[in-house]
């Protein structure tokens, strides 16, 4: 190399770093900076912007390559995993919505779980999902099935046009009860006494066994026993609301129409409220008609079982329990309806009467037609239905057993047993209450045990307000325990009038012997028509008609003509005192008044009831002849005469509010009040919401046409006897010569007054 030149440039070429993939879930490192003694040949660059993340997770490097970034599982507890993860039984890592598995795999991933619960968890969870679901759908069918047509049809129109069923369910929910607490009383409600508001302390005895009922519990929560809370919760509501709140339900009624049957009305809607009302009030008390198959009659014209006068009858009926309908007992008034449906059946009767053939249904409307008659007071008249119905049952062979057996089909063979039992029992009541001689004699065929063949009986069900559920009446132990308790009226009958006079006097053997049967029946009563569960209105009225049946045997031995003389007291019992019979006439009379002033707590008097009527008067009666009212007996102490004067003014308030429905129930009323004295009508104005129930007295005294005795004749008194003039036309009649002579004097005092004021 020549001296002086320059040294030859040595190119330092520098090797750039290979960019290595960076680990994963790893920050990449910030640039060191170089230190002070670093060399002026390095370049300090800043740093550059962070990788960027790809759409699957990649990072996208300088150099355009992308690198997968795997996140290894960790090691935590997942509380759900994944269906796909369960099935292959692998470790879940829980992430959604993916797992890791099931992004490596490419399956779907689907979590049955929540995110904060197990499996197990969330099978309960869906399973009370699914209850849910399945109970609003329940619910949804019973509100149909309840509701009347045209609201059941907008639901089922709501339901095809989408909307959610729940929502449906709690709207009509929401309206029901809304209504349903504006309409129906408080759970707890109960009827006040009027006069004396508490129940009298000598009904509340120990040995009374009422005071011990779940009846006697749900107005008085002191009583010993359950409360109503303790109760069954299908039957608590019968004791904590009144009975005319509930509403008869059979999905039959909508497939009944007016028009049909009868050519009175041919609205739908108020002819299934007609028969709703006849069958609530009506046919609970006289349950004659075998109310299932004239059901199935009527909704499917099969005219077996039902028709057109049997329809126009009970419609008539109906009238007098509907309340919808003014002046009910009014049934004199050729505009009425009940006027209109019994005019229809008294053509349809002479129609059939002409015809010659007698068929079972024609049977059945004269007993219908007969007690309709009795309820317009007008019984001598209707006495003639029952007499003709007698006469075709025995041309048809209904109480012949060779006949029954020839009927090949069973349920019209059933029908057949059924309404000889009925008319049966409708015939003596016509002959005990009127003191008659019994017509026919007790069916051969036995009645079937309403526990082993309930349907023979037929069934009404009930629906109470804000109930889940209809409860069913048990009919069947109604209508057994009715005949059974009618049969030893029937032999009660034969002896004091088997002569067709009623003037035989029963001797105390007999009375005893009558009383022995009485009592069987009322101690083998079962379960439900016991002292401690009766509840339902014709479950009391079969309690009252065995204490009156016991009142009535025993006040005629004690009756002043009928005491005991010298030659009979030897045969009397040595260890039996003669006020023997006065006593078991007091007790009945006691535990007849417990029975009605528990009728009246639960359910009022306001609604028909046309049979309670003859025990209100009976009560009515007894109590007055304690209080002295008919006799001379020694003078009662204040108190005394408070608390029976109570119980005359509540059966006066029942008497006065059954002659808004019923026209017998008026005369009745005015008679007893008739005999009231000044001081006890003082009472009944000041005390009772009395309603005035027709206008003109006379008119509706030229109605009366009644043979029906009133209280106070002995068994072995004949009410048509001229001698004893107490029936009850012969009485109305009476009342109404008083009521003109009382009017006629009354103008003639205020005569004289304004000739003394000129």
């Amino acid at each position: 190399m020549a001296s002086g030149s320059k040294p030859p440039f040595t190119a330092v070429v520098i090797a750039p770093k290979q960019l290595q993939p960076k680990p994963p879930q790893q920050r990449p490192q910030q640039p060191q900076l170089a230190p002070q003694n670093a060399g002026p040949h390095r370049r300090i660059l800043p740093a550059g912007p962070p990788p960027r993340e790809g759409p699957n997770g990649d990072v996208a490097l300088r150099g355009g390559s992308r690198s997968k970034i795997v996140v290894p599982p960790k090691n935590v507890h997942v509380k759900g995993a994944c269906d796909g993860c369960r099935t292959r039984k692998i470790k879940c890592s829980g992430s959604r919505p993916k797992c890791v598995a099931c992004e490596r795999s490419g399956a779907t991933c689907n979590y049955a779980a929540g995110p904060s619960e197990t499996h197990s968890q969330a099978l309960k969870r869906k399973f009370g999902q699914l209850q849910e679901k399945s109970s609003i759908y329940e619910e949804l069918c019973q509100l149909i099935c309840k509701m009347p047509d045209n609201e059941s049809t907008e639901i089922v129109r709501r339901l095809r046009a989408g909307d959610d069923v729940s929502t449906i369910v709690r709207q009509v929910k929401a309206g029901c009860l809304l209504l349903q607490l504006a309409l129906s009383p408080e759970s707890r409600f109960r009827y006040s006494f009027p006069y004396v508001p508490d129940m009298p302390v000598a009904l509340r005895s120990p040995d009374n066994p009422y005071v011990g009922s779940s009846l006697f519990e749900a107005s008085y929560s002191s009583s010993p026993s359950p409360r109503p809370e303790d109760l069954p919760e299908d039957s608590r509501c019968t004791y904590t609301k009144p009975y005319h709140v509930a509403e008869v339900v059979d999905v039959r009624f909508s497939k009944i129409h007016a028009s049909r049957w009868t050519y009175v009305i041919d609205d739908d809607t108020l002819f299934r409220n007609l028969l709703r009302a006849y069958i609530l009030h009506e046919h609970t008390t006289y349950p004659y008609i075998h109310i299932d198959s004239f059901m199935d009659g009527l909704a499917s014209g099969d005219e077996r079982f039902c028709s057109s006068l049997m329809v126009n009858v009970m419609m008539a009926s109906a009238c007098h329990c509907y309340q919808a309908l003014p002046d009910r007992h009014k049934f004199w008034k050729p505009k009425s309806l009940g006027y209109q449906f019994l005019s229809e059946a008294r053509r349809l009767w002479e129609l059939e009467i002409k015809s010659g053939t007698p068929a079972l249904t024609t049977v059945m409307a004269g007993i219908l037609l007969n007690t309709e008659y009795n309820h317009n007071g007008m019984d001598s008249l209707g006495y003639t239905f029952l007499e003709q119905s007698l006469a075709m049952a025995d041309h048809i062979g209904l109480f012949d057993p060779e006949v029954h057996r020839k009927i090949e089909d069973k349920r019209t063979r059933d029908l057949w047993e059924f309404c000889s039992w009925g008319l049966f029992v409708w015939s003596t009541v016509q002959c005990y209450y009127f003191y008659r001689k019994p017509l026919i004699n007790i069916p051969v065929t036995p009645l079937p045990d309403p526990k082993q063949h309930p349907s023979w009986y037929g069934e009404v069900h009930l629906l109470y307000p804000v109930s889940p559920a209809p409860i069913s009446a048990g009919h069947g132990y109604t209508i057994k325990a009715n005949a059974d308790l009618h049969v030893i009226l029937h032999h009660t009958s034969l002896r004091a009038f088997h002569d067709g006079q009623s003037t035989l006097k029963l001797r105390w053997e007999e009375a005893m012997e009558f009383k022995r049967m009485l009592d069987d029946w009322f101690n083998n009563l079962p379960e439900s028509l016991s002292p401690k569960s009766v509840v339902f209105p014709w479950h009391l009225k079969l309690h009252t008609m065995y204490y009156t049946a016991i009142h009535i045997l025993f006040s005629s031995l004690i009756a002043p003509d009928a005491l005991p003389s010298i030659a009979t007291l030897t045969s009397l019992p040595p260890d039996v005192p003669i006020s023997t019979a006065g006593e078991i006439s007091g007790r009945a009379v006691m535990r007849l008044e417990t029975v009605i002033r528990l009728y009246y707590l639960r359910h009022s008097f306001s609604f028909c009831d046309s049979f309670l009527v003859y025990f209100l008067s009976i009560l009515a009666r007894a109590t007055l002849e304690t209080m002295g009212t008919f006799t001379h007996k020694p003078v009662l102490d204040p108190q005394q005469i408070r608390i029976l004067r109570s119980t005359v003014l509540l059966c006066m308030k029942g008497m006065n509010e059954q002659g808004q429905n019923n026209y017998i129930a008026e005369v009745v009323y005015r008679l007893i009040k008739s005999t009231l004295s000044p001081q006890d009508l003082d009472a009944l104005q000041a005390n009772v919401n009395l309603v005035e129930l027709s206008e003109d007295d006379l008119f509706t005294a030229k109605q009366c046409r009644s043979q029906w005795p009133m209280p106070g004749i002995k068994v072995y008194d004949n009410p048509r006897d001229a001698a004893v003039d107490k029936s009850l036309d012969r009485l109305v009649k009476k009342y109404n010569e008083m009521t003109l002579e009382e009017d006629s004097e009354r103008r003639r005092r205020e005569s004289r007054r304004v000739e003394e004021l000129e």
